[in-house]
Order: C-alpha cells, then structure tokens, then sequence
C-alpha cells in the first residue's frame, strides 16, 4: 500500500515530505476541528455554555455510543434545537455494541446515530445563535457553509471558493487541496487561533467522544492529546499538529484504507520525535495494525515504512 506525507508549518513551509506532498485530495472528516472553528468563533459555543463534551462532539467522527449520544443530545438541548432538525441523514452506528443494541430494539438509525451527528448539531447550533435558517444549514450557498470555509480557508491560506469541491457523506461540502495545504491549515490553527485552541482542549478532555472504543484517534488522544492533536477522515486522510504550535502533519493513503492509518501515522510521529519509541500497550497495538479473519483471529499485521525527506 502506497501513501503520502507532508509535514508544514505555519508559514506554509513544507519541512518534510514522503511520496507526493503536493497530491490533490479531498479533505474529509479530517477537517472537523477545523469546521468547528465557525461555531467556537461565532459565540454560539459561548452563547449555549458549551462544555468540552459538546465542543469534542462537534469535531468527531463518532460510533454512536451511549455518551456520543448523550453529547449530540445536550448539544441540541443547549441550542433549543431538535434531532429532527439535523440533515445528515441515518446511518447504523459504527461501534459494534451500539449497532447490536440498536438491532436488538428493533429500532431502524436515525440522522442523530450519524457519525457526523456532533458536527451537524453545532452548525444548527451557530445557524440559531446567528439568526441564520437552520432549513439548507448543509448547503454550500448558506450562511452556516460560508463561515466554515471562510475559517478553514483562512488557515490554509486559500480561497476554497476557488478550490475543487463536493459532498462528504452527510452532504456538507468537501473541498480538495494539496496535502502539504491540509498540514499547513492544522499548523496555523495551533498557531495562531483560540478557537481552534479550546477544541483541543476539548478533543484531549474527552477522547472518547471523538471516535470511539478502541479507535486510533481516542487511542491516541488518550494517550498523548495533551501533546497533540488529530483527527481522521474518510479516504485514508488523516492529520495531526503538535499543540506547541507545529508542526502539523497530514496522511493520505493511495488505496483510501482508513483502517490501515494508525500504524502509518504513528511511525511518523515517531520520525517527528511526536511519539516516543516505546509506547503505552494500547498504542502499540494500534502500531501493529493486526489484520484478522471473519473469527476475529489475528492472521498478520501492518509494518509501516516511512522515509521522511527534507522538505
């Protein structure tokens, strides 16, 4: 399997590079911390009270478990909105028990079991707070879409107007940029944005709202989120910043396995002296990247080789 890194700074410098740093790739998920930039920097988070829990369920991915729920629920409680108001549509949670208890009650998904439910219910939230419809909220042309490229685009130093587009999965726009502008965007955001400061402290706070039981991002963010910051899409993205304010860096692998990140991204943290050599037991089994059987039993594993250039 074939992929590519770049590593930046805030200035857009490119300080290091594997493969193709200037691949064009859509940004997906990876993204969250950095669309939740509209509802932190409008007041909204503010305005409702949010705590860490609703700030970390605005930049997950999450597998609709019990305290994910919980989250999305309060944050909508906190807006005065409803589930019924989110657009992102069914989806049967991604955590194996939440999906088996589901199944067990005999109820179908719903839009709130979306893995992008959090997301969703911090744009009505900023769509209330600022006066904005909530109805279209997922439309490029809204209000609610503008301030999230407005922000992102401030901190990739681009226009995303101009940029290649599309729709993510829960029908919000995506965007496609090259990978070292992905890596420069988390780099600025450390560096310079408060906003994006309080969703790390949020993301670090409380791991396990931003993907889930035994997932590489709550893994990692448990273990070192008060060191870094890092988010994961779909596609095979992923991107990670050092919260002294960079280096950030960004993932993109060839055949689009997201399952196959963790133990790429953790050999280049390592190269960036990011990651210690010795890691804690649950993180070095994200490292060994075991690949199992329809039984569950381990049959291999994943060694990543990563060869970092100057950039």
């Amino acid at each position: 399997m074939w992929g590519h890194v770049a590593v930046a700074d805030a200035h857009g410098r490119l300080l290091a590079a594997a493969g193709d740093p200037d691949t064009l790739t859509t940004m997906r998920s990876a993204v969250k911390p950095l669309q939740a930039l509209a509802f932190v920097e409008s007041g909204a988070a503010d305005a409702i009270g949010a705590r860490d829990s609703e700030v970390a369920i605005a930049c997950a991915s999450h597998g609709a478990g019990f305290a994910q729920l919980l989250a999305v629920r309060e944050l909508l409680a906190l807006a005065g909105a409803a589930p019924s108001m989110l657009s992102c549509g069914p989806q049967m949670p991604g955590d194996p028990a939440a999906a088996a208890d589901l199944i067990a009650t005999g109820e179908l998904p719903s839009p709130i079991h979306n893995n992008c439910s959090g997301q969703h219910a911090a744009m009505i939230a900023t769509c209330l707070h600022r006066g904005w419809p909530v109805d279209g909220y997922a439309r490029a042309e809204h209000p609610m879409q503008a301030a999230v490229a407005e922000a992102m685009g401030r901190c990739a130093g681009v226009d995303l107007t101009a940029a290649p587009s599309g729709i993510d999965g829960c029908g919000l726009p995506t965007y496609g940029l090259p990978l070292r502008t992905l890596a420069r965007a988390f780099a600025t955001a450390a560096a310079t944005s408060q906003a994006f400061h309080r969703c790390q402290e949020a993301m670090a706070a409380r791991p396990d709202l931003v993907a889930g039981r035994g997932r590489f991002d709550t893994v990692l963010l448990a273990a070192a989120g008060e060191r870094l910051t890092a988010k994961g899409g779909g596609a095979g993205i992923w991107a990670a910043v050092s919260r002294s304010g960079g280096p950030a860096v960004a993932v993109k692998l060839e055949a689009g396995d997201s399952g196959r990140i963790a133990p790429v991204a953790i050999a280049v943290l390592q190269a960036l002296d990011l990651l210690p050599r010795e890691l804690a037991d649950d993180l070095a089994a994200q490292a060994a990247g075991a690949v199992r059987d329809w039984s569950g039993a381990v049959v291999g594993g994943t060694m990543a080789t990563v060869q970092l250039t100057p950039g």
